[in-house]
């Protein structure tokens, strides 16, 4: 879990802590926290705060560390639109991955394969995948699990001399 930040910001008028519409969007926020690592790590708060007022333009809303904070740890409900697409932005994930069950299936298990393809260093069968899996769910979790299965059936090949993949 996202451990930075305040111990226990401020309660503001409204907030609900045991609110399961942001339970269910904290756990959405720290999932991106956890799977999109394009540093070789998680991103800090202060990080995905500063790359938003960054990459904001002169209309585009802004996010303070507390609020950021609050909304991963399901503490913040009802966020704005704003925040939300500037969250997305962000992270590369649609504004539906917040709020439609279905996009957000479908996005985890895109960066869930991913995270299995960089951890094994699979880079060579990331094509192939690209060939055989439709962007159907269960079709990107097979090739996931096939990915994380790979190193202990590789027969000791060495690592981008993989065989054909099983129909």
């Amino acid at each position: 879990m996202i451990d930075e930040g305040p111990e226990s910001p401020g309660s503001e008028a409204g907030e609900d802590a045991s609110d399961p519409e942001a339970d269910l969007l904290g756990r959405r926020i720290e999932y991106l926290f956890s799977y999109v690592q394009p540093l070789g790590r998680r991103f800090t708060l202060q990080e995905v705060v500063d790359g938003i007022k960054k990459a904001a333009g002169p209309n585009d809303g802004t996010l303070s560390v507390g609020r950021l904070w609050a909304l991963a740890k399901g503490k913040a409900p009802n966020p704005t639109v704003g925040t939300l697409r500037v969250l997305g932005e962000f992270f590369g994930v649609p504004l539906a991955y917040f709020i439609d069950d279905e996009v957000e299936a479908r996005v985890s298990a895109q960066l869930a394969l991913i995270a299995a393809m960089r951890t094994n260093d699979v880079r060579s069968v990331a094509l192939r995948a690209a060939a055989v899996a439709t962007m159907s769910t269960q079709g990107i979790e097979a090739v996931r699990s096939l990915i994380e299965q790979g190193d202990a059936a590789d027969g000791g090949r060495p690592s981008g001399a993989a065989g054909p993949l099983p129909s």
